[in-house]
């Protein structure tokens, strides 16, 4: 099979392509991330289990002790779900950047793809290659900021229809999901905006967004078709692979139910091993299952940018 970048291709040439490069190559992308990916598997874990264990379990404290005993919030409890709040936010954080760090490492194959339209294995397995991943995080924190905006400005608009308006429930329901439909739509274009940034180094963000932009909006529907397909593919695998994961979190969930309700918390000593365990592996696998969404965002921008190149000569 044609793994050539640069050459126009429907969505279905895309989606093909994407998982072709992805297959055909996995040796090198694993050789190439598989250190990262640990680091990962180790903050998915970590983030896991505050989410699913720790918030849950203090907040299940807290509720018992002002509804059941009729107590006021003690400062140690209080104290305690402040941390976990904290500490949630923070994983959370280091979470998007060490997402970023580990498919940086595959970005910089398919950065020599680009150049080269080659890629070679690399020689240790022991080894992190640091190219592009400066470049991948802060394209990553630009894209957020600029879906930031537009997330603010319609916060506030829900805001105003709330306090000043007196907007029924139910129309501000609908017009927020309706808003919130449209922004991840008009969203979509910054896929090729953060590809045509990071394979490109030594041009800013901010320079080339407002033409990368109206590129990608002219190119929408191949966009949201590729993404479309290509997320219902990937997405059966990852709900599999996060099955054991959500049946262990619903079960600290009920656990906690009971124990707020006056029952023991009747849980096995090595449940929380197995939690760690359980959200570890996911993570692993889940950097691996996601990975054909890098490849066929790569084949997206390089069809996008063909498609360009050609209408440009023609134009000229």
């Amino acid at each position: 099979m044609e793994y050539v970048l640069l050459k126009s291709r429907s969505y279905r040439g895309v989606i093909s392509r994407g998982f072709g490069l992805y297959f055909s190559h996995f040796r090198l992308f694993f050789k190439a991330s598989w250190l990262m990916a640990l680091l990962f598997a180790a903050v998915f874990a970590a983030l896991g289990m505050m989410v699913s264990v720790q918030l849950p379990a203090i907040t299940a404290s807290i509720m018992k002790q002002l509804l059941v005993q009729q107590a006021p919030l003690s400062f140690e409890m209080a104290q305690q779900y402040l941390m976990t709040a904290t500490g949630i936010i923070l994983l959370t954080i280091l979470y998007l950047v060490v997402d970023a760090l580990t498919y940086a490492t595959v970005l910089n194959k398919l950065k020599e793809h680009h150049d080269t339209n080659a890629m070679t294995v690399p020689k240790r397995w022991f080894a992190i290659t640091r190219r592009l991943m400066g470049r991948t995080i802060k394209g990553l924190l630009f894209t957020i900021l600029v879906v930031l905006l537009p997330g603010l400005v319609l916060l506030g608009m829900v805001l105003i229809l709330t306090k000043y308006v007196g907007v029924a429930y139910i129309t501000l329901i609908v017009t927020v999901v309706l808003a919130s439909l449209v922004l991840i739509l008009l969203c979509l274009p910054l896929l090729y905006v953060f590809m045509k940034y990071v394979m490109n180094p030594g041009t800013a963000y901010f320079s080339l967004l407002p033409k990368a932009y109206a590129i990608g909006l002219r190119h929408w529907g191949h966009i949201f078709t590729s993404c479309l397909i290509g997320y219902l593919l990937v997405g059966v695998l990852v709900m599999v692979c996060t099955l054991p994961a959500i049946i262990l979190s619903k079960a600290h969930f009920a656990s906690q139910e009971g124990f707020l309700n006056g029952d023991p918390l009747g849980m096995p000593a090595y449940i929380t091993p197995l939690t760690i365990g359980t959200f570890f592996l996911t993570g692993f696998i889940l950097v691996y299952l996601c990975l054909p969404m890098v490849m066929i965002a790569y084949y997206l921008y390089g069809s996008i940018e063909s498609y360009e190149n050609e209408k440009t000569k023609i134009d000229i």
